[in-house]
């Protein structure tokens, strides 16, 4: 398994009792629940790997957010100004 660091736009609506609806305009589908930030990280986490393997499982198209990134390219050069 490759770990990959991602970042996602993440809307939170607060609820009764503090408990915060989390959801991400980068990823459809993203809902999950949460009252500290422990516990969004950790739910948004699991939520992201379920939806992973449906989207696999069902052949669809993984969100942009979600696609591996290649790393930026380094490139030297001379410039004069």
């Amino acid at each position: 398994m490759t770990l990959y660091k991602i970042r996602l736009n993440l809307e939170l609506n607060p609820g009764p009792e503090r408990v915060y609806t989390v959801t991400s305009p980068d990823v459809p589908g993203l809902v999950t629940e949460g009252s500290t930030p422990e516990e969004i990280n950790r739910n948004v986490q699991e939520a992201l790997e379920v939806l992973m393997v449906g989207w696999k499982k069902y052949g669809l198209e993984i969100p942009p957010a979600l696609q591996n990134q290649q790393p930026p390219q380094v490139v030297e050069a001379l410039v004069t100004v």
